[in-house]
């Protein structure tokens, strides 16, 4: 994993590196660290792309924290961003960057909390890894499966929402695309020519989920209450891995 640390302060991006390192010793995990002492020398160093997570201090000089995150996930959007402030007052701020992986407080990080986040952030570079692969036509192509809110059937087309905000139609049926992707816990077919991804799911009632951009899908009704349950269940499973 390649790993960066975006800190001005040299004695705080020393006992983070140190934290790091115990987890690399601990757990004989391959961590590839490079320190950055402000966000503009971050930004300016290139290759951001090649970097799978990014520690970000919030209080900076000149472009703090959460701008240099935002200029990183427009150029990376595969890059996890864990946050670090001393106060717990800007989280409200962190949460709002897409992209935002974690949050911390300086006097809360030890060895302990730098597993936590390491092991979560391992899961989740795993799951980003899974792409869905088809042809339209004669392009291939490849779509992470992390980043794909819904699939909707549009004729001898599917129509296919990403998570930043694009919505792409290809010529391929959805059916066969159901079919790839039937083995993933994490879509759900909620309705005729509508598969969800779940983990993007903000809201439901007895009739409709509610996607993290705003559109609505109706529920099949001839087994509402299964599908219902279906979503709960995995929000459940969800919740319980999160906390061991």
């Amino acid at each position: 994993m390649n790993i960066a640390i975006v800190e001005d302060n040299r004695q705080d991006a020393r006992l983070l590196a140190s934290f790091l390192k115990n987890y690399q010793q601990k757990h004989t995990a391959e961590l590839h660290i490079t320190w950055y002492s402000s966000g503009e020398a971050f930004l300016a160093a290139g290759s951001l792309e090649s970097f799978h997570l990014v520690f970000m201090d919030i209080y900076m000089d000149q472009i703090d924290g959460i701008e240099t995150a935002r200029s990183l996930i427009r150029q990376n959007m595969d890059a996890l961003v864990v946050f670090l402030t001393t106060s717990s007052e800007d989280i409200w701020r962190a949460v709002k960057v897409h992209g935002c992986f974690d949050y911390v407080e300086k006097n809360a990080l030890d060895n302990g909390r730098m597993t936590e986040i390491l092991d979560d952030a391992w899961k989740k570079l795993r799951l980003q890894a899974k792409l869905l692969e088809f042809y339209s036509g004669k392009q291939k192509i490849r779509l992470p499966l992390s980043k794909i809110l819904y699939l909707t059937a549009r004729d001898k087309y599917t129509s296919i929402a990403l998570a930043q905000g694009e919505e792409l139609c290809y010529r391929t049926t959805f059916s066969s695309l159901c079919s790839m992707l039937k083995n993933e816990a994490h879509f759900l077919l909620c309705n005729r020519g509508v598969l969800v991804n779940m983990d993007f799911i903000i809201q439901t009632d007895r009739e409709i989920f509610v996607m993290e951009n705003g559109q609505r899908f109706p529920i099949r009704k001839s087994d509402r209450l299964e599908i219902i349950q279906t979503f709960h269940d995995y929000q459940f499973e969800k919740l319980n891995k999160q906390e061991t």
